[in-house]
């Protein structure tokens, strides 16, 4: 559900979403941000397409969002969002807890409208786009 991979910069989180983000992988992402600890700063992405889906709607994992927002709003150190395909609804709040957003591909599906990685930049919802073959090495110089 989530690979970490180490850099002498970050460690990079890429989360393997199933259709939905369940609350097993958010309570593995919770885990991950206790693992990596409070020195390290953290690329959030995803794989494929998609950088996040919407919320399974379950009661359990309606409880492990609002935890997974606050981890990552409150870890000490910068988290960047690495949006490399599509972040809907709860996945792109997990992008907005994030300190800065890229984007390099797909949709934000946000407040009902969708905003490709340019339409996104211009409404303030990601702080740069990318190529894609560009965005892990421009998260992790963040």
């Amino acid at each position: 559900m989530l690979d970490l991979s180490y850099d002498d910069r970050a460690i990079v989180v890429r989360m393997r979403p199933a259709p939905a983000l369940t609350a097993g992988l958010l309570e593995s992402l919770l885990a991950a941000i206790a693992y990596v600890g409070p020195e390290r700063a953290v690329v959030l992405t995803g794989t494929g397409a998609v950088f996040a889906p919407d919320l399974e709607p379950t009661a359990e994992a309606q409880q492990y969002l609002p935890r997974a927002l606050a981890a990552l709003r409150a870890h000490p150190v910068a988290i960047v969002a690495a949006i490399n395909g599509d972040a809907v609804g709860a996945g792109y709040a997990l992008a907005q807890a994030a300190d800065t957003r890229i984007i390099s591909g797909g949709v934000i599906r946000f407040a009902a409208r969708s905003y490709t990685p340019s339409a996104a930049v211009a409404a303030g919802l990601a702080e740069r786009s990318c190529a894609p073959e560009e965005l892990i090495e421009l998260a992790l110089s963040r």
